[in-house]
């Protein structure tokens, strides 16, 4: 049996596949910055089928966020093989997964736009990615977390209309004290912020909100998707995540400023995954 893995800061979305059936599950996002080895083999170990002996994976294929690095994939790795004992784990970037899931063995741009960003060039069989990607307190632009460190900024200081400001409050009834202590003091800050984001799906038609979302995606746009496009020839991107799906629209304006398109969007992978892998 094979065991598949979509994992984001938000949720994991895990199948299992084999000749006879196949069973999905889901967990938190594992994102290594944000959970200890304890955490992921508790949240694994909870929700993982009970019908199915974890005997019985003999292979993994985790793509994750913040599993760019060799030390981030030793993590996901090892604790993995504590419930696995039998597998053999392999762990890479979400956003390989990503350039697998809208590319194959094609080429091309693919970006992340769910609760962080990410950007590169898939080649067909390798990924490069000429800009690091630096979190949600460095980077990120357009991403969920930003979006919601940018509305939480214009609520606070006021620079948004009392209306929106009102209805912000009513919805969250949010305090300068527990936001402070949920950013700086509890886990997961950037999910957290990522979880104002249907705030915007609310009032997509107020302009002040358009206006904070044409300024996030400008900066995608100009920042990360032109230099990357300009380097590799290349004028359309392809897109993974619930974020890029939402707002797609002001994503594409944004973008075609820049004489760039939108190649397509997959919210979330994990069935192209199914789909290339089951018959391994």
């Amino acid at each position: 049996m094979i065991l598949l893995a979509d994992s984001g800061s938000t949720k994991t979305d895990w199948v299992c596949v084999d000749e006879q059936k196949t069973l999905r599950f889901q967990t938190i996002g594992l994102n290594p910055y944000f959970v200890t080895k304890e955490k992921i083999c508790d949240e694994v170990g909870r929700n993982f089928p009970k019908e199915i002996a974890k005997s019985e994976v003999s292979n993994i294929y985790f793509y994750g966020s913040g599993c760019g690095r060799v030390e981030s994939q030793q993590l996901i790795q090892s604790s993995l093989q504590q419930l696995f004992s039998a597998a053999e784990i392999s762990v890479d970037s979400d956003l390989k997964g990503a350039a697998i899931a809208c590319y194959g063995t094609g080429s091309g741009i693919v970006a992340i736009l769910g609760t962080g960003m990410n950007i590169g060039y898939w080649d067909g069989q390798a990924l490069e990615t000429p800009m690091p990607s630096l979190g949600y307190i460095f980077g990120d632009a357009g991403s969920g977390a930003v979006l919601g460190r940018k509305l939480i900024k214009a609520v606070f200081e006021k620079r948004i209309s009392n209306t929106l400001i009102e209805d912000f409050q009513n919805t969250y009834q949010l305090s300068l004290t527990e936001l402070l202590d949920r950013v700086y003091k509890q886990p997961r800050p950037n999910t957290y912020l990522a979880g104002f984001a249907p705030f915007y799906s609310k009032n997509l038609q107020n302009q002040e909100i358009q206006m904070i979302l044409h300024e996030a995606y400008q900066e995608f746009a100009e920042v990360y998707a032109k230099p990357i496009a300009d380097k590799y020839g290349v004028g359309e991107l392809s897109f993974v995540g619930s974020i890029a799906n939402a707002f797609s629209e002001i994503l594409a304006k944004e973008l075609e400023i820049f004489g760039l398109k939108i190649h397509s969007i997959i919210t979330s992978p994990i069935q192209s995954f199914e789909n290339l892998y089951k018959n391994i």
